[in-house]
């Protein structure tokens, strides 16, 4: 989907230079406005300093902004304790939905739109549906509201980012990637790191003949640091 850009106020977010291995989660959020769009909110982060709060996307029923570049932290799990027990703002993606109408409604295109941008963004970074969460499940925190007071339209959410990526990967799943330069950036960390520890070698001439399915289980075996 098409994203504008306006980035945050510097004092709104931490820049990390983060590689895309260190992004693992997207938490989803709503903004608890009444009426609001991705843009206002957008130049609101923007104009407005010291805000000790950011996230990386706002979504509306129209457009999606992005706020805070996604190699850079956004301020928008933080807590003093929390309940998910690895997720936080170094290793995630947090994208704020404008999710309630002038009259306080769930406006369901904003969140349609929210699923299609997550969709993509987990598969720019080889982030599974079960690392796709609730601010409320990374804190407790009563955020995004509607999602917590109704756990269907969660769920109906987490259907709608996980039901076109099964698609996309019966797409990708005949696909060979033959070198490292052919290899994702969301795996290309993970592909150094294993040829740099001996455990992928190729045919020892720069052919690594990786297919989808195997790269996948690679990085997430990675992840979980199977092969430290």
């Amino acid at each position: 989907m098409t994203i504008q850009t306006k980035t945050a106020h510097a004092s709104n977010y931490k820049a990390a230079s983060r590689s895309a291995a260190d992004i693992g989660f997207i938490v989803v959020h709503y903004t608890g406005n009444r009426g609001d769009t991705a843009k206002n909110n957008a130049d609101y982060f923007a104009r407005t300093a010291g805000l000790e709060a950011s996230a990386h996307y706002f979504v509306d029923e129209h457009e999606a902004w992005q706020s805070v570049p996604d190699k850079d932290v956004a301020w928008h799990v933080g807590a003093r304790s929390y309940v998910h027990k690895t997720c936080r703002n170094a290793n995630s993606i947090g994208v704020e939905i404008c999710m309630l109408d002038k009259a306080g409604r769930v406006r369901q295109g904003s969140i349609d739109n929210a699923a299609k941008l997550v969709r993509e963004l987990m598969a720019k970074y080889g982030v599974d549906s079960g690392h796709v969460l609730r601010h409320y499940d990374v804190t407790g925190k009563d955020c995004p509201a509607p999602m917590v007071a109704d756990p269907k339209l969660w769920a109906a959410f987490k259907q709608a980012v996980t039901k076109p990526e099964k698609i996309e990967e019966d797409d990708d799943m005949y696909t060979v990637y033959k070198t490292i330069q052919d290899v994702p950036d969301w795996a290309r960390d993970c592909v150094n790191d294993l040829i740099a520890k001996g455990y992928l070698k190729g045919d020892g001439d720069g052919q690594l003949d990786l297919e989808h399915y195997m790269l996948r289980g690679l990085v997430i075996n990675w992840r979980a640091g199977l092969y430290k």
